[in-house]
């Protein structure tokens, strides 16, 4: 496979897609601009839903067959969240995705901080005498707007019930 894209834009990846003697199509084009502008992990169901232009777009075989594509020259990578299908986004080298989950709406943020486990990831490389090691991280919990299952009741009220049910 050819090198990796100088800059992470839909016409790069194109361009690569190109290189590699493969057509390119309109509903690769469509995938990549759903990819691009998503800004969070997508299943597959998702990415078709939204590439489709006038009940015209990929099927899933396509979107499948895209995004196992994607994910073999390290262009996208699937994403753990913990629900039964498979969710990927594209995988710009330069940058690191770690993120967080909402267990109530399944709100994904992507987590815009350098990634607390570099070192870390280091260390683990040269014990084991691994190279190119990366990693995912997902985190889980509620989201601001979720908010606390029971935060209508005043704490006062939530002791007084606590002490009742002993």
């Amino acid at each position: 496979m050819s090198a990796p894209v100088a800059t992470f834009t839909p016409e790069a990846i194109l361009n690569r897609l190109r290189g590699e003697g493969l057509r390119i199509t309109a509903s690769r084009r469509k995938i990549l601009e759903v990819l691009f502008q998503a800004g969070k992990p997508l299943s597959l169901q998702e990415i078709q839903d939204l590439a489709l232009v006038r009940r015209k777009g990929p099927d899933y075989a396509t979107v499948f067959r895209m995004m196992t594509l994607l994910e073999s020259m390290h262009l996208a990578h699937k994403v753990n969240l913990q629900r039964p299908c498979s969710y990927y986004e594209l995988h710009d080298p330069k940058k690191h995705y770690d993120h967080i989950v909402c267990t109530r709406c399944g709100k994904v943020v992507v987590i815009d901080i350098p990634c607390p486990l570099g070192a870390t990831e280091d260390h683990i490389a040269k014990h084991y005498g691994f190279s190119a090691l990366t990693h995912s991280l997902e985190f889980f919990g509620t989201c601001p707007q979720c908010g606390p299952k029971d935060a209508s009741i005043p704490a006062r009220t939530k002791a007084l019930s606590a002490k009742k049910n002993f």
